[in-house]
Parts: C-alpha cells; structure tokens; sequence
C-alpha cells in the first residue's frame, strides 16, 4: 500500500489510454516545460461533494474525490455492496480522522476503471463512517499535479516536467493569479496537501480537502486566532463528523481576516467544530468544497505550490455571497466557457452547490436541449427546481429520469419524497417499492428506503433494511440515529419490545439524551407498559420540543393508564388540538 504505487498506476493508465499528450493550454513562457495530460475526471457536484463515476470491475460505480484522504477509502458496507473481498490491514495499522481513530481492513479491486484505462488490484482501506460511497483519495490524486476547477466540473492529472519556474496559471489571461507553497512533508504516508494559512493574524495549518463538504476549523485553531465560542456572535452549527465514530458540536463564526497565500479574504464566517482533526498533531483546518468551488486551484507538486484565481460566488458555504456572481467573476478571470452539453451541466451542478439555483437552472436547461436523453441531467435539473420550491417541474424531470433510467434509485428517493409531500401516498409507494429491489443492502440508500417505509406506515418492511445498515456501520458516527430509528421501527410493529428499548439506551449513552431518542424510548417504554418510565422520559422530550403532538399524546396514555386520568385526558386534547390525526395514527398502530 505504499504511495509510489500510484505513479506506477498512472503510467498504467497513460500507456492503456496513449493520454501522454502536451496540455493543450499555454505553459507560459518556458520553451522547455512539457506538461503530460493523463486525462480529465468529469466531477458531477453532489450538493458539496465531488463525484466522478468509475468503473468497478466494469460496472459503474460513483465514488467521492477527496484531496484530504490519505489513501483510496470505502466503509464496509460500500465494500459489501461492491461485492469485495476484505483481508486484514498491516498490524497495528489504524484509520484517523474527524471523531477520533478507526479499525481498517483492506480490499483489492481487481479491474478498476478509470481516466480511460484499467488498473488492476488496487487497494482501498475499509473502515470508518459511511460517506456514502467510495473515495478516491491523494494517493492517486496527489500522486502527479492536479489541476482542480470544480467550478466547471472537471478534476485533470498533469504531470510538468521542465517546467520548474513557470507559473501553472495557465487558464489565466492576464497573469492575475495568486500562490502559496505547500508546507514540506512530514515523513507520514499522506501527500494531502498543507498549506499554511493565517486567520485573523495568527497562523493556521490547513490541509486542502476536496472531501469535507465544507471549510471547518478547529475550536484549539480558532481560539488561537481570538474567536470567541461563548460569544454572542457565535451561532449554533450542528453537529460535524468525519471518519471517526464521534461526532463534534460546531459553530458559526465571524472571522475578521483569512490569508492564504497572496489571497486576503476579510469579513466571512466559517465553521468551527469543538474538536481536533486526526489528533492533537493534525491540521488545523479543513479547506474545503466550498473553498475550491470558489476558486480553480492548481496543486503544482512538482513545484511545492499552489496556484489559484478566484471563480465567483462565496469563498465559504457559510458565508455570504457577493453580488457579483460567480458566472460573471469567471468570465471576468479570463476562463472559457463551457461548449458541449456534458460542460453546461457539470457546470450547472457546480453552481447549484454554490448556491446559484437560478444559473444553474439556465446551465442544466441548456445542457438538455442539445443532450436531452440523459437521465441524470434530468435528475440534477429536477434537484434545482426543488431548491427554487418549483415542485411540479422536479416532478416532470423526475419522471423522465426514471423513464430513461428506471434502476435509477436516487431519481426513486427524491419523487416519493416529492409525491408524499404532495400527499400522493401511492405513488411514493411505488417508488420506494421499486427503489427496495434496486438498493444494495446495508447500505445509507437503503436506510432511506426504511425511512420512507415507516413514513408509508410500513414499520415491519422496514425492519430488515435497519437490522442489515446497523450489522454494518457498528463503528459508524451515526449509529446512534440507525438505532434509533429501529427502535421506532420495531416499537410501531409491535416486535421485539425489548431489543427496541435496548437500541434507544444504546443511541442515548452513544449520542446523549436527544429529544428524537427520548420520543422513541417513551413509545417503546408504553408498549411495554412501563408508565412511569414512559412519562418521564415524554416529559424531557415536551420540556425541550413543547409542540410535539406525538410526544404530547404518548404523554397522555401513558398518565391515563397509569391513573392520572384528568392529566392525560388534558394531554390527549392538547395534542388533537395541535393534530388532528394524531388519534388516529395512534390507533392504526394499536397503541
């Protein structure tokens, strides 16, 4: 598994491909500097995590770009479903990351596809949380130079040779462009990039991470810079998770000033969690998407340095963005425009992350006219119309995704979700039923299918999918919420009572006594008949979410059939006061 073996990998490719050809774009001035292109990754923006589709033993699969990965990575139910083989790591190896250190197993891809040439056995360590899908990580992307400009879809693998005092701008017109050097490395396996960076003054060790949806710091890096967590100005920000088995707290903050480089950034919010990253000599910050979708980054290796223009929009997902749009920004940068149909859409999916609906709107329609059979076009139109609240268009792109792509599970998810809010129960219905043959077991697509069938009223079908997803993510940083939900499942069925009470305290002693948890464990408590313990754990939930009327209801048997007539008769009115339904529902589950 050592790093060399991934130039080795890319010379496979190039030799397969014949992709060793001069980068058609001017390399400056240097008569002398050569620059080999092994190919160009389409990056299809999923919200904030750039994907590119491979093939796995010749089927295509979709897998994450992540610049801050050390080495390829999958979860082991991504390995199961891809039907791989897993043999223990070296010993003592571990996996660390956001929420502390993993076990790792490792599995071998024997035909593996990509940039137009296959590659053989290679290896993927396995563990940690489920991102969902693979990740390709900077052992193969860092491996050469990388050329990175999210902002148009597109991820290259460049390797210079001669080229040592040019400036890698190359898409620049005007020379307009700003550096930064990469920090030396530390001797470990990993060729994520570092740079260092300083916020409000004070300096800050970054790692550029295509991975992490969005740039986050550290609460030790942000307290070293003055900012104050306590303060007024600081805003809750969720929770924030990596690949490790706990997830942190986090903050929005103000920061006065951001440097990196030649670039200066005042006046933005980023996010900061309240923890470390990888331990206490890991980096301070993550840079992240949101960071390279505003700006195309040449990560020059072979030189130690960085290149990079601004491309429009925010800098931070978090921040505001400017009046000037990132269309006219780019434009204004000198970079050309998109010319195929595959080109507008990437680049209307890039703009959709951004935060730009309305341009990624006129993008993806472009996109369409001159390539209207794809389906996952289709797909991202309907994911803007959404974001626009223009149901009834995602409705007809959705229809004409799955007419086109009918195993297309992720089209599936988002019409029953559309269709149930519509209030068209029967045709969410068929789309789960038809999204349940298709989805691989054990997986998060299948933990959405069980969602939805419990929202169907389906708790029982549901059960099978949560018992598999739990069996595989048992160090999973969300296990917690999966075995809460299968204490909801198994308490609305009426099936093991007991098992179901056991995943609530589970998720409690994991997680903490979250007001969803709580709601759980009162049902599960009054089916088994336990009211005191019932109400008590209804009144935490009520105490923390007053307008719940399904708390609120529970609440109200439980005291009735404990004795407290007058009081429950007053909780069963002020629950039907707020839903009308409720009753109903309660009684449709025979509780």
């Amino acid at each position: 598994m050592r790093n060399s073996t991934c130039a080795k990998y890319l010379w496979s490719i190039l030799l397969a491909s014949g992709a060793a050809a001069g980068l058609a774009a001017e390399p400056a001035s240097a008569a002398e500097c050569r620059v080999d292109n092994f190919g160009t990754l389409a990056v299809d923006m999923q919200g904030l995590r750039p994907t590119t589709v491979i093939k796995v033993n010749g089927q295509d699969a979709r897998f994450i770009l992540d610049t801050g990965a050390f080495f390829n990575t999958m979860s082991r139910a991504n390995a199961d479903a891809l039907g791989l083989k897993l043999d223990a790591a070296p010993p003592g190896m571990r996996g660390v990351g956001i929420g502390g250190s993993f076990a790792l197993e490792v599995a071998r891809i024997k035909e593996f596809g990509i940039l137009g040439g296959t590659l053989h056995n290679v290896e993927f360590i396995v563990g940690g949380s489920d991102a969902g899908t693979g990740l390709i990580g900077s052992n193969l992307l860092n491996a050469v130079d990388l050329d990175a400009d999210l902002a148009h879809g597109k991820m290259r693998l460049l390797r210079p040779q001669g080229c040592g005092k040019v400036a890698m701008a190359y898409w620049t017109k005007d020379g307009n462009f700003q550096v930064a050097d990469i920090r030396p490395s530390d001797g470990r396996l990993s060729r994520s990039t570092v740079v260092d960076v300083t916020i409000n003054g004070k300096s800050v060790r970054a790692v550029l991470d295509t991975g992490a949806p969005t740039t986050v710091l550290t609460r030790p890096a942000a307290e070293r810079a003055g900012i104050k967590l306590d303060g007024p100005q600081a805003k809750p920000g969720g929770m924030t998770s990596g690949f490790g088995t706990k997830a942190y707290q986090s903050w929005i903050v103000p920061v006065d000033t951001f440097t990196i480089g030649t670039e200066t950034i005042q006046h933005t919010q980023m996010q900061v969690m309240d923890g470390t990253i990888g331990g206490s000599d890991g980096p301070d910050m993550l840079l992240g998407a949101d960071f390279f979708l505003a700006h195309h980054i040449f990560i020059a290796n072979s030189q130690h340095k960085i290149y990079f223009t601004y491309n429009g929009g925010r800098i931070f997902a978090l921040g505001k963005p400017p009046k000037q749009s990132a269309l006219d920004q780019i434009a204004t940068a000198g970079e050309d425009g998109p010319k195929t149909a595959e080109d507008f859409a990437l680049r209307g999916q890039a703009l959709l992350a951004r935060g730009e609906p309305a341009a990624a709107l006129a993008d993806l329609d472009r996109a369409i006219t001159m390539g209207p059979d794809r389906a996952g076009w289709h797909l991202a139109r309907a994911r803007v119309h959404r974001e626009l609240k223009q149901d009834d268009a995602a409705l007809g792109d959705l229809d004409k995704a799955i007419a086109s792509d009918p195993a297309d599970i992720d089209a599936r998810l988002m019409r029953a979700g559309l269709r149930l809010a519509h209030t068209d129960r029967k045709g969410s219905d068929e789309d789960i039923a038809a999204a349940r043959d298709r989805v691989p077991a054990g997986s998060d697509k299948s933990r959405a299918v069980a969602s939805f069938l419990i929202e169907l009223e389906q708790p029982a079908a549901a059960l099978p999918l949560l018992d598999r997803w739990v069996d595989l993510h048992r160090n999973d940083a969300d296990l917690g919420s999966g075995l809460n939900a299968r204490c909801w499942a198994r308490t609305l069925a009426n099936q093991l009572l007991d098992e179901a009470l056991a995943d609530c305290r589970t998720a409690i002693k994991r997680d903490g006594a979250k007001a969803s948890y709580l709601d759980s464990m009162g049902l599960t408590l009054l089916r088994l008949k336990q009211y005191p313990a019932a109400i008590s754990a209804y009144e935490k939930v009520l105490a923390e979410v007053p307008g719940l009327a399904w708390s609120r209801y529970g609440l109200g048997l439980a005291r009735e059939r404990s004795g407290q007539a007058e009081a429950g008769r007053s909780d069963l009115k002020a629950a039907m006061d707020s839903n009308p339904e409720i009753a109903g529902l309660f009684q449709r589950y025979g509780i």
